[in-house]
């Protein structure tokens, strides 16, 4: 992930420019790593962006699809 990448991703997730410009300084000295930036974000009042094992649930409720071929094919008995 870039910079540039890390103010969008910042932006998308309402930061205010104040504390934007915070977190690009702090990765341009440390690099961009998601969870020092998750850290500061908490430490600011934020939630974190880049923790994506929150995001992830598993539901067993869906069960396997099988994909259907595109063409048709005659099978001979």
């Amino acid at each position: 992930m870039t910079i540039k990448d890390l103010e969008y991703a910042l932006w998308l997730n309402g930061v205010m420019p104040k504390d934007t410009e915070h977190i690009l300084d702090l990765s341009k000295k440390n690099g961009v790593l998601s969870e020092l930036i998750d850290n500061e974000l908490e430490k600011l009042g934020y939630d974190k962006i880049f923790d994506i094992e929150d995001d992830f649930v598993e539901d067993e409720d869906y069960d396997y699809v099988e994909r259907f071929p595109h063409k048709n094919r005659f099978i001979e008995d």
